[in-house]
């Protein structure tokens, strides 16, 4: 069903002009009662639109903010990646972009390492967003009440040894991460691995996603992670302020079908 919604889709675009129900039908192959189901379907989501007077189907608004999204996504990645690249250079660890959907986060560009332990974690990949650094740098700049409201919605679940499974202690951390200007995760997410992240600060201040670099525990005390803060910030600082103009939060963000 998806693959004749995406054609008749295609073939609505085809006509600039609008098409008929019937016109559509002969365009996909399709049957007429399914051609009206799915434009149905497609109007109600705003990726089509019915001329009420004359009966013609156009693309909708949805079309055009989809590819605006995508634009805006293309611009983060290309932004990032650059700068991503030097930054592993220079350290030998694996360097991930975050953003935040809800009470997780979703990696949106990863960069590998050249040293040889290094630590998984996959674009597309989502994690709790209290127990990684990438989800604490997110948390502690966001705007008081979106953080309350996302802190109201976390499930807590002690997934390593140093995971923080209490609200008010999450609390107290994000505040400390505020004041030092970058979040630690020391085992909190998972075993043997420690990481540290600072936002990424959109025009208006506000984190617009985070950068990382994590490190396995045996190899990398957390006082020489901790010494990787200063490029780490002027990294991130570098992406911000190149940023295209736009949510790139939501342009990032997979979106659920």
């Amino acid at each position: 069903m998806l693959e004749k919604g995406i054609g008749l889709l295609l073939a609505v675009g085809d006509h600039p002009e609008g098409a008929g129900v019937s016109e559509l039908a002969r365009n996909t192959g399709l049957a007429v009662s399914t051609v009206h189901r799915l434009l149905g379907t497609l109007v109600s989501l705003g990726f089509v639109r019915l001329e009420e007077g004359s009966r013609r189907y156009t693309l909708g608004l949805g079309v055009f903010e989809l590819a605006h999204r995508v634009s805006l996504a293309r611009g983060l990645s290309e932004v990032a990646l650059p700068v991503m690249r030097r930054l592993v250079k220079a350290t030998g660890e694996p360097s991930l972009l975050a953003v935040a959907d809800g009470p997780e986060i979703v990696y949106v560009e990863r960069i590998e390492g050249w040293r040889r332990i290094q630590i998984r974690g996959s674009v597309g990949e989502r994690g709790p967003i209290y127990c990684t650094s990438l989800g604490k740098a997110l948390l502690a700049f966001m705007p008081e009440e979106e953080r309350e409201d996302l802190l109201n919605q976390i499930e807590f679940e002690r997934l390593a040894p140093n995971t923080i499974t209490d609200r008010s202690r999450l609390r107290e951390e994000l505040e400390l991460t505020r004041e030092r200007g970058y979040a630690v995760a020391d085992e909190e997410r998972e075993e043997d691995v420690r990481a540290v992240g600072v936002p990424v600060l959109g025009p208006r201040g506000g984190p617009v996603a985070s950068l990382c670099l994590a490190v396995p525990v045996f190899r990398v005390a957390r006082e020489e992670l901790e010494e990787y803060v200063p490029m780490l910030r002027e990294a991130a600082t570098e992406i911000g302020v190149q940023l295209p103009r736009g949510n790139v939060v939501e342009a990032a963000r997979p979106k659920e079908g």
